[in-house]
């Protein structure tokens, strides 16, 4: 299936997750109105001979019950909607400062810059839950330009660099794929349905730490938080099992998507390897670690017998690489950890690129491991002053005033960039967007203003300014990682806004007519974004048709469809000479 169509699967997803959730609610708010009734009822017969149950003691039963569990979930999804950094404070991860960082933590940094070079996406913040011995990982987050990567320590410490990419592979496809958002809906919805259960669990918790006194309060308060966990019980039963059926499948789809990115099986196989190996396997104790279970990459607390959240590890292995030598793999990574040679020559994104539409509508979502191999090149490129500048903010916004042609101008550091820049702005522009973006949202928008004046100083803007600017607004922006509501079903109802951005790419492709304003181009970008996935293709491939009219692709065609298409929340790698 393709990028559109996870999208799309993932969108109808997310309705039968509703549909299950209000099913499951609905069960577990029968079970607490029976338990009520039985017990009002044997009060009642004692009291009166009488069994007898009023209909009002339902609906009241069913308000508190059915009222708790929806405020519970509306809450935890409120919370996790913040954004991927306050699920890792959830979880107590610390983040990684690239600017001082430790070896391994270089080392997983340059793995994660890579990858997301290769797949045209914002560069995810890292997270470390320092404590975690286990080898675990997951991403979080709402969107592929507002992701963060947590890791455990076991992770970092254990796994090779080819591991490590297997790993981190493995999450970029949840990222490319919307399980991100799916898995957080998923998160919040299910906090409310095990609510009440887990209370009752820390009540029999709390009350076996008390001394118990003359009047059993102890005691009473065991029975009293056993019963609530038992009545409890359907809910936490249905969350696990929803869990299950969603995260299961998603699983085997990562480590394939893994594997065709890096085009090295071992490595995925070589990580999971490496769980059944350690004592610490994947378990992880932090804070809400249970709550997001189904994010990890691997199991990371201890799960119902009939509905765990992953497959098995043994199976994962032989689906990734039916022919993996487990003992031969282990002696040959015995040594320690294996790092890659530094790569010669960039590659560069060739002046005319012949590939045709069909072949880089494919790679969206789909990086392939040329890709990968150009964001090793690309980095390995870079100069040592220009690697460390893109960590540090103000250095960071220096370059990107560089790349715009304002090298000087915007304050910061002075940082040339010269025909690396011309070539790979959107790349490199991604490599410095994390740095500002740690800033509060108030810097962002004076950098964005400022950014934004120089270009129209002269009262002329040019086409890499105007890609660059548009680049920047949508990868900073207030709200960037926010879901993208469909508005338009069918592309007739954009047709306008499509002509366009069509009229914009005839002109940058040396076409005869008149440039759109960049007011007009930057208004219809804005109402593309909301058009169902499954139209967006078509979009992409109009914008491709026509910057393609001579039949090849330019550099700077190139950067302003994947402009467009980064608007639009389609990820397009970097345009390479053949796919």
């Amino acid at each position: 299936m393709d990028f559109f169509g996870e999208q799309q699967l993932r969108r109808r997803k997310s309705r039968w997750l509703v549909v299950w959730y209000v099913i499951a609610v609905a069960l577990t708010v029968a079970s607490y109105c029976v338990a009520v009734a039985a017990l009002y009822a044997l009060a009642s017969l004692y009291a009166t001979g009488r069994a007898s149950v009023p209909w009002q003691l339902y609906a009241l039963t069913a308000a508190l019950v059915g009222g708790c569990i929806v405020c519970v979930s509306g809450y935890r999804i409120w919370q996790l909607s913040r954004g991927g950094d306050v699920m890792a404070e959830l979880l107590g991860a610390r983040a990684v400062d690239p600017g001082k960082c430790s070896p391994a933590e270089r080392r997983l940094l340059n793995v994660v810059e890579e990858m997301s070079i290769a797949c045209g996406v914002a560069v995810p913040p890292v997270y470390v839950l320092q404590n975690e011995q286990a080898v675990n990982a997951l991403v979080a987050g709402h969107s592929p330009n507002e992701a963060v990567l947590i890791i455990t320590r076991g992770a970092l410490d254990k796994l090779s660099r080819d591991e490590l990419q297997g790993v981190a592979g493995h999450e970029f496809s949840h990222i490319l794929n919307g399980d991100m958002v799916l898995n957080v809906r998923l998160a919040g919805l299910l906090a409310g349905l095990t609510w009440l259960g887990e209370r009752g669990e820390a009540m029999v918790l709390a009350a076996a730490r008390q001394a118990v006194g003359k009047n059993n309060v102890g005691g009473i308060g065991a029975l009293l938080g056993a019963a609530i966990a038992f009545i409890g019980f359907p809910g936490t039963l249905a969350a696990a099992a929803i869990k299950a059926a969603i995260s299961r499948e998603r699983e085997f789809l990562a480590d394939a998507a893994s594997v065709q990115f890096t085009r090295n099986p071992e490595a995925i196989a070589g990580a999971l390897d490496s769980i059944l190996a350690l004592p610490a396997s994947t378990r992880v104790a932090a804070a809400n670690a249970e709550a997001l279970a189904h994010m990890f990459f691997a199991p990371a607390v201890a799960h119902w017998w009939a509905f765990p959240t992953h497959p098995p590890i043994g199976e994962r292995i032989r689906r990734a690489y039916p022919a993996f030598q487990r003992d031969d793999y282990r002696s040959r990574r015995h040594g320690g950890p294996r790092e890659v040679a530094v790569l010669d020559g960039l590659g560069n994104l060739v002046k005319h690129v012949r590939t045709e539409p069909a072949l880089l509508l494919a790679s969206i979502g789909r990086p392939t491991p040329r890709h990968v191999d150009f964001g090793a090149r690309l980095l390995a490129s870079l100069p040592v002053r220009l690697r460390e500048a893109l960590r540090r903010p103000a250095d960071a916004e220096a370059v990107l005033f560089a790349l715009g042609g304002f090298a000087g101008k915007g304050g910061g550091g002075e940082f040339e960039i010269g025909s690396l820049g011309r070539q790979h702005t959107l790349a490199l522009a991604d490599l410095a967007v994390p740095a500002v973006r740690s800033q509060p949202q108030k810097a962002r928008d004076r950098f964005i203003a400022k950014f934004a004046a120089l270009v129209e100083a002269d009262r002329r803007v040019t086409l890499r300014e105007f890609v660059l600017l548009t680049f920047l607004r949508q990868r900073l922006r207030e709200g960037a990682g926010e879901p993208i509501p469909v508005r338009y079903r069918g592309i007739e109802e954009v047709a306008q806004d499509m002509q366009v951005v069509l009229a914009l790419i005839a002109k940058a492709g040396g076409r005869a007519g008149d440039a759109p304003s960049a007011s007009a181009i930057s208004a219809s970008l804005e109402r593309l974004r909301h058009l169902a996935p499954l139209e967006k293709p078509a979009l992409l491939k109009a914008c491709l048709d026509a910057a393609r009219s001579d039949g090849t692709l330019n550099s700077s065609e190139a950067e302003l469809v994947r402009m467009v298409a980064a608007t639009l929340d389609c990820p397009l790698p970097p345009v390479l000479e053949e796919l």
